[in-house]
């Protein structure tokens, strides 16, 4: 049949094989999903956005205008409290 040589070759070869297959699953399971890497980079962007806005209104504000709120719930607050 094979010979101890080949025998010890071919046992060798298969845990190689293994270790490898069990590395890249490890290796893989570690990597952050491209969901979770768009949802981070959309969350980044989301604040960027927010604090260029609120800066924006801040100069608005140093230069004397009236700075006008899109808030909904700032809205509904002050209809309330208007009725």
């Amino acid at each position: 049949m094979l010979s101890a040589k080949t025998s010890r070759w071919l046992g060798f070869f298969i845990l190689l094989m293994l270790g490898l297959r069990i590395g890249y699953k490890y290796y893989r399971s570690q990597q952050p999903s491209a969901a979770e890497e768009q949802m981070a980079n959309t969350q980044a962007r989301s604040k960027a956005l927010v604090e260029a806005i609120k800066a924006d209104q801040e100069k608005q504000r140093a230069a004397g205008a009236t700075v006008i709120l899109a808030d909904s719930t700032l809205a509904t607050a002050d209809t309330a409290s208007a009725n």
